[in-house]
């Protein structure tokens, strides 16, 4: 017995080494941007490139992977195919090498340009995104914060989907044996129109009503439907969302009934046609939590980003 690879094992190791360092890694961008935009001149407006220079650039790819990639349908191009299947894992790999060529040992917030990736829901994006970009504002204006809206893969996928982001912002009882900071706790209130606010909001009266609810998926936050369910109250579905934010449009008018975040409560109360009531049931608080892939634990920027989400949280908290 050895422990030494087989021939036929280092050989194929041998070729998968010599394709990737045969492969030019300026082409990984013009290929995203190809993909994404599936036209040479949108693309080359984005990349602030040259038609004829990004046009040779496809032909390069074309040879590399013996594929059209863009095929002309009509007056436009679609992706091929293999140029479906591979727009997901050139972004990766673009989201991959910005991270590993963006690395420091020493991070100079006041210097550098770095990109932050946050995943989480609209709601958060407003209460407490918008203040986190104020603090890298005033004391990194040059760094970018790019906030999107959280897809169950991002969940389902944990931890490998996290090292692509730097974090992700969920309640608890979503992820477990990762790395987190506790953010903020918010409580649940119900939303209804206020021409139907006169009507006593009981547990029977959340059972018969129609709902308008928040994308049903498992990364919902929807914990408030859950303690329903444990009372055998299965609320009817009229309307789903993925945006806490449009809620109010849905409720207004009717005689549905949502659960919203106390922290956003606020944000309806102009509006008129709504208001938010006490539920009639008790419903635990929403803990909401700061996550991250242990892979960016020694990266210097990534250290600097969880501080600063420490101390918007701590600011908030303090009022």
């Amino acid at each position: 017995m050895t422990n030494e690879p087989a021939a036929d094992d280092a050989s194929q190791s041998g070729r998968s080494a010599l394709q990737l360092s045969s492969v030019d890694l300026n082409l990984v961008v013009p290929l995203q941007m190809l993909l994404e935009e599936r036209s040479v001149s949108r693309a080359a407006e984005r990349m602030y490139m040259s038609q004829p220079a990004l046009s040779a650039a496809l032909s390069r790819l074309r040879r590399h992977f013996n594929d059209e990639l863009l095929v002309r349908a009509g007056n436009r191009y679609v992706l091929s195919p293999l140029g479906i299947e591979l727009l997901e894992s050139v972004t990766q790999a673009s989201n991959s090498l910005t991270r590993v060529f963006s690395a420091q040992a020493d991070f100079r917030p006041e210097q550098s340009s770095r990109e932050f990736r946050l995943v989480c829901s609209d709601y958060v994006a407003a209460v407490f995104g918008a203040s986190l970009s104020r603090e890298l504002s005033r004391v990194a204006p040059n760094v970018m914060l790019r906030m999107e809206h959280v897809q169950d893969a991002v969940v389902d996928e944990a931890p490998d989907s996290l090292r692509d982001i730097d974090g992700l912002i969920l309640p608890h009882g979503y992820l477990e044996h990762l790395e987190y900071t506790d953010l903020f706790t918010d409580q649940w209130r119900c939303l209804v129109a206020t021409d139907t606010a006169s009507t006593p909001l009981t547990v029977e009266a959340l059972g018969a009503r129609p709902w308008a609810t928040t994308y049903s998926g498992r990364t919902a936050i929807v914990a408030a439907t859950r303690e329903l369910h444990m009372l055998g109250v299965y609320p009817r579905m009229q309307v789903t969302t993925r945006s806490f934010l449009t809620l109010p449009d849905m409720v207004a008018g009717t005689d549905r009934v949502a659960f919203v975040p106390v922290s956003l409560v606020e944000r309806f109360q102009e509006r008129g046609d709504v208001v938010a009531v006490d539920c009639p049931i008790a419903i635990p608080g929403i803990k909401q939590a700061f996550w991250w892939s242990p892979s960016h634990e020694q990266d210097a920027g990534h250290r600097w980003f969880r501080e600063r989400v420490g101390a918007v949280a701590a600011k908030l908290a303090a009022g």
